[in-house]
């Protein structure tokens, strides 16, 4: 169905973002490429593989399609009259009956029911494209995104590892007596703006990345 298949289209999506994840942190791996990512994804996902399982199906029903039918044959015994007489001869009135039979079919029929098989794997292929190039799209966007939070996590880190020098500096001109206490808290606060930013791009990248 096709909340079914959104399902496991997002589960593909989120599977291969997840498998392009930098090497820092947790993850601990080799960031991937993005043609790296597609040629995984392709391979692993479900969703494509049973479109594919259902081309070959479409072809094989081409090939049923066009198949002549069998040609039937019979045969039966009927007893005309009873076992009766003298002597007894219990096959002298029977009437054995042969037939063969063959269905044609007129009309090329069998040939309309080839073309009809051809075009279903026609819309089959078509679908299956289709559904490649959407899943190929949101692993697309998936990918920019994660890729756009990592750019966002190194800067926020940047920013804060910058920061901190600064702040090491007024430290070290508040004991020369350079600045004021109260400078040095207001530097203090202005910090925990740039330890939000990190956490939160930290945490935007985690959920782009699951």
């Amino acid at each position: 169905s096709i909340p079914m298949r959104k399902i496991v289209m997002r589960r593909s999506v989120s599977w291969a973002v997840l498998a392009a994840a930098t090497a820092s942190g947790a993850w601990a791996q080799a960031a991937l490429t993005w043609q790296q990512v597609r040629t995984r994804f392709e391979a692993a996902n479900p969703t494509l593989r049973a479109g594919q399982i259902n081309i070959d199906e479409s072809k094989a029903q081409e090939i049923t399609a066009y198949l002549r039918p069998n040609p039937g044959l019979g045969f039966s015994l009927d007893q005309l009259q009873p076992f009766t007489g003298n002597p007894y001869r219990p096959l002298s009135f029977a009437l054995p009956l042969i037939s063969l039979n063959y269905l044609h079919e007129r009309d090329h029929k069998r040939e309309l029911r080839r073309d009809s098989a051809v075009e279903a794997t026609a819309i089959t292929v078509s679908q299956q494209a289709d559904l490649i190039r959407t899943l190929v799209f949101s692993l697309r966007t998936a990918f920019v995104a994660t890729l756009q939070a990592k750019a966002v996590l190194a800067l926020a880190k940047d920013n804060l590892d910058y920061f901190d020098k600064e702040l090491a500096i007024s430290r070290d001109r508040l004991q020369a007596g350079d600045i004021a206490k109260v400078d040095l808290n207001r530097l203090e606060l202005q910090r925990v703006q740039y330890e939000s930013d990190y956490q939160t791009a930290q945490v935007n990248l985690d959920r782009k990345s699951t």
